[in-house]
Order: structure tokens, then sequence, then C-alpha cells
């Protein structure tokens, strides 16, 4: 199982419980189309497929056991990527994964969801101190509009670091279940950003591009 498709598995578990200054490089697109792919009435379009200018890596897999696809991203920080999109919030390190799964080897619908995996990497005070504000859930802002709002739940929480048995640093992880339609909402923003805790994060830029590129994989097999 490809670690998009465990990841989408607790994104189940997640839904049924309810708990541009960045650097690019381009990455090659899927297939060349010249316009938004028309999709249901009641859905966003799904950009085109193109040269989107990204660092992250998107990939796709077949599980045979399974007999079901993942299309993933994943996209690290650097330092000073991380800077610019960290907002607000102190974070030593931080990767963004997201990814969609569906039936068989051929997408022949789309998927209901995208799960959204973020990782990071800050000192403990700083973590628990975070815990402590807002209300567990994360507001995206697209373009100024009333924000899409849904459950950011803690995954896990792992100590590194340690010092006299006691962690330093802790590495948590969020995940974030969006519903297609929200998903795509956001990649046909222009300005996106978020608060998730105390975490401010700009999604313009890279991060952006990345999701987009992503959202172009959504191809229907007839």
């Amino acid at each position: 199982m490809t670690r998009i498709q465990i990841l989408a598995a607790t994104a189940l578990v997640v839904v049924a419980c309810p708990l541009s200054a960045q650097s690019a490089e381009p990455v090659a697109a899927a297939a060349s189309t010249t316009a938004p792919v028309p999709v249901a009435s009641t859905l966003p379009p799904i950009p085109a497929a193109r040269q989107f200018m990204h660092w992250g890596e998107v990939e796709s897999s077949y599980d045979e056991s399974e007999n079901s696809s993942s299309v993933s991203l994943t996209l690290p920080f650097d330092d000073t990527q991380r800077d610019v999109f960290i907002r607000r919030g102190e974070v030593r390190k931080a990767e963004l994964s997201t990814g969609f799964v569906y039936d068989g080897k051929a997408m022949k619908a789309l998927p209901d969801v995208v799960t959204m995996m973020l990782k990071v990497t800050r000192p403990t005070s700083v973590a628990l101190k975070s815990d402590r504000e807002g209300t567990g859930d994360i507001a995206i802002y697209v373009d100024g509009g009333v924000p899409i709002v849904v459950p950011g739940p803690l995954v896990s929480r792992n100590g590194i670091d340690f010092a006299a048995n006691r962690p330093r640093n802790v590495e948590d992880t969020y995940i974030i279940v969006l519903s297609l339609s929200q998903y795509l909402r956001i990649v046909n923003g222009a300005q996106v950003d978020a608060q998730l805790h105390d975490l401010r994060l700009e999604f313009t830029g890279g991060p952006l591009e990345a999701m987009r590129d992503l959202a172009s994989r959504l191809d229907v097999t007839p």
C-alpha cells in the first residue's frame, strides 16, 4: 500500500470520527492541453495540464492487492521556502503531501475527496502552546472570500532530539480532508492562505502551483 493510500485510509477514520516569493523549479505536466477541463456543473474547473512551476514531486502508482490507484504530491520545504510558507508560527521543518485514490488502474469517476497531510517539526514547548490556540479546524481563505473551514486534526506527535529523556522537538502530523469541490476551489484561486492553530500558512506561489499540478491529473477515462 502506497503512502497516499495509507493516508487516504487514515482520512476515512478522520471523516468518520470528528475530532509568492517562493523559489520554483519546473515540473513536467502529465499531458498537454490548452484550456481548463470542464467537469460537472457543480464543480470548479480542473486546471489544464501545463508546465507547472514548483519543486515538488508528483507520483502515480497502482496497488494490485487493493485494486486501486493513487496520485500523490510531496512538497518538502527548504529553510527559505519554509519561511515563506509558514507566515506565523515557529517551525523548523515542514512538508506538505496531497493526493487522491481511485478504484482500478484507470480513473472511471472523479474521486470524492482529496487528502492533505501537513508535517511540521518544532520545539516541544511551541507545539504545546499551539495546541491551545484555535479550535482544531483549518480555515482556508481563497481570494479573500468566505473561508473553507474543515477539521485539521493532529493525528500523530513524535518526540525527537531527546535530552534528559525529554524531547526538545516534536514532529506533528495534521490531516485535512477536502471535498473535490473544495480542493478545486482552492487551486482555482489566485491568493490562498490558511490558519491552523497558531500557524499561518501561505499557499500562493510554489505550493499552490504544486496543488494545481496534482489537480490536473484528474483525468477520467471514458
